[in-house]
């Protein structure tokens, strides 16, 4: 059974306050302070570590990947199947095999919850995705299980991550949108604010407005689907009749996006350009082709791989982080002619 807050907040000296902030994650506690209450909640078991045992006292050469289940709200995306042919890859070079499995809301209250831990059939975990939450990621931490955040940080406390380059890429498609096609009037199309995804994109489409004095437009949603981006379409119409174009969090939501468009009567480019994020399969057979900003998942799930088995081989410290750049992929929903994208192609992102 875990350790009550009171009884960790009693054993650290500390509120009970400074400890929930601490085991979620967040600000307003000292770099001390947050290391003494992790150690004394791993000492107390906080994440009951029978896991823990099993994996410092036996090798399993085995990785576990864990991704938050949402399969049927999100069947157009790359990161899945990319980010595990990257792991597998990898973990083959170096003699290990791979588990993935998939958590839902009720299984990230208790990591025992994940059979792959609470089985201590890992050396190691990666965990991919924003929608995993902090305190779920601070169980392990607490227990000391090897593992790898990927398209996830933690804010306050130090940990191992592999990531794409988020702030850029968002830059270089609104700054496209704005240099290219003369576009100003531009919204975003925000996954929920927490999610690092999110707040990274928005703050480079921010910046490239920035640069030309537009004043950002955000319409936040719960998720990243085609069913948000649909809505927050009918939204953003709503609330700025002049909107002349569209970034989208990710390209499911710029799917989304478009078919609202279509419905309204709008035409994708000429009345709204619409872009996205991830370069999925389905973006340059969309109608129109969809511009967008690719993202490399194979290397990124090569690196989560590489890392956690430096960090299992040679009890690596946490808090290496790598970000891996993105590339614009110019197609015709942003205005440009097939003849532009010929030309253009694909570019990397621009730096700042």
């Amino acid at each position: 059974m875990k350790p009550s807050l009171e009884t960790i907040a009693e054993k650290a000296g500390v509120s009970i306050a400074t400890v929930s902030r601490t085991l979620n994650d967040r600000a307003g506690v000292n770099a001390d302070t947050r290391e003494r209450v992790l150690a004394i909640a791993r000492d107390m078991g906080y994440m009951p570590n029978a896991a823990a045992k099993g994996l410092a006292t036996s090798r399993t050469y085995t990785l576990g990947l864990i991704m938050y289940d949402r399969a049927p709200q999100q069947p157009i995306c790359n990161f899945p199947d990319e980010t595990m042919l990257g792991v597998d890859h990898e973990a083959r070079e170096h003699g290990y095999h791979i588990i993935t499995t998939f958590v839902n809301q009720g299984m990230m209250q208790d990591a025992l919850r994940v059979p792959i831990i609470g089985q201590q059939r890992t050396d190691g975990v990666i965990l991919v995705g924003p929608e995993l939450k902090a305190s779920f990621i601070i169980q392990l931490h607490s227990s000391n299980i090897p593992f790898v955040l990927v398209d996830n940080l933690l804010n306050e406390t130090r940990s191992d991550a592999i990531l794409c380059d988020n702030v850029t890429g968002s830059y270089s498609i609104t700054r496209h949108l704005v240099a290219a096609h003369d576009l100003r009037n531009l919204a975003f199309f925000s996954g929920p604010a927490d999610w690092l995804s999110s707040r990274e994109r928005c703050q480079g489409y921010e910046n490239a407005l920035g640069e030309v004095g537009a004043e950002p437009r955000v319409v936040y949603m719960e998720d990243t689907t085609m069913q948000t981006g649909y809505r927050a379409m009918y939204e953003a119409l709503e609330r700025f009749p002049d909107l002349e174009g569209v970034i989208a969090v990710n390209d499911a939501t710029a799917f989304g996006a478009i078919r609202a468009c279509k419905e309204q009567g709008l035409r994708v480019p000429d009345d709204v350009a619409v872009v996205g994020f991830d370069n999925v399969g389905w973006a340059p057979l969309h109608d129109p082709p969809l511009t967008t900003v690719r993202i490399s998942w194979r290397e990124i799930g090569i690196q989560a791989a590489r890392r956690l088995i430096d960090r299992i081989d040679r009890d690596a410290p946490a808090s290496f982080q790598l970000r891996i750049g993105t590339e614009l992929m110019v197609r015709q929903s942003c205005g440009c002619s097939p003849d532009d994208q010929d030309e253009a192609g694909s570019m990397p992102a621009a730096s700042r």
